[in-house]
């Protein structure tokens, strides 16, 4: 079976192509089966450091596969459900794999973004976009509410009107307005896309590893915590981290003037 997800891994790298151009990258089961697996196993795999997630050709990814929702329109609705409802469901797996990845996972936007694409930038780290990427919610242009978590880290990235307002209108924005809304962190030129990834990749790969795992954590949990319930967790966070091999590298990186190397992070 011909792969839908190109995996590329150097110096510590893993990078995730979506690669069906023609159909703009839009999402099969196929698809998200392959790419939670990928992401998965890369989640686990101590060589990596970090994943990139890009699409091949014109698009990044135009949210979910309609001709396969379309063929099972017409089913019984028992049928129906059981297919579109796995699409869902595997789609919204990927999610959870890439929010619990202890490893940085950075969106290098290509091109457009729509529907499930959009949940899936929003669930990302850090996101980079290409000038010509372009944004939209889509859901509503084919009579559904999103999935992929895009209710959930829409408004943690834009805040809730805002995250109302690409959710309900489905308004196409461009890559500068992402950028001004706070859903990708940089813009490039579309020839520099490539280099602007790798460099910021390195800067990535100089992280500790499990400072970043314990920061990412304090990021996604502190929504549901009161002030002094967050406060106790930076501080067991941060004994956590004082424990390490890292910490110790850290201070005295500090302490002789030079760059820390981080290892994997381990005890």
């Amino acid at each position: 079976m011909t792969a839908l997800i190109r995996l590329a891994a150097e110096d510590g790298i893993a990078t995730l192509t979506f690669d069906r151009p023609d159909a703009l990258n839009a999402l099969n089961e196929a698809m998200a089966t392959e790419l939670h697996a990928k992401l998965t196993r890369l989640a686990h795999h101590d060589e990596i450091r970090a994943i990139v997630l890009t699409g091949a050709g014109d698009a990044f990814m135009a949210g979910g596969d309609l001709q396969a929702m379309r063929a099972a329109i017409d089913a019984k609705p028992v049928v129906r459900d059981r297919a579109i409802g796995k699409l869902v469901r595997l789609a919204q797996a990927v999610i959870e794999g890439v929010t619990r990845s202890r490893k940085p996972v950075i969106a290098s936007i290509n091109g457009a973004v729509a529907g499930f694409g959009l949940s899936l930038v929003a669930a990302c780290d850090l996101a980079i976009a290409a000038q010509r990427a372009t944004f939209t919610s889509a859901y509503g242009r084919i009579g559904t509410s999103p999935d992929g978590g895009a209710t959930y880290t829409l408004p943690r990235v834009l805040g809730t009107r805002q995250a109302a307002q690409w959710l309900y209108l489905d308004e196409r924005h461009t890559a500068e307005e992402a950028l001004r809304a706070g859903l990708v962190n940089w813009v490039v030129p579309d020839d520099e896309l490539a280099a602007a990834t790798r460099s910021l990749l390195k800067r990535i790969g100089a992280l500790a590893p499990d400072a970043f795992a314990q920061t990412k954590d304090l990021l996604l949990q502190a929504p549901q915590r009161s002030l002094g319930e967050h406060l106790y967790a930076e501080q067991r966070s941060f004994l956590h981290c004082a424990a390490g091999d890292d910490f110790r590298e850290g201070i005295d990186a500090f302490f002789g003037k030079r760059a820390p190397v981080f290892g994997s992070g381990a005890r």
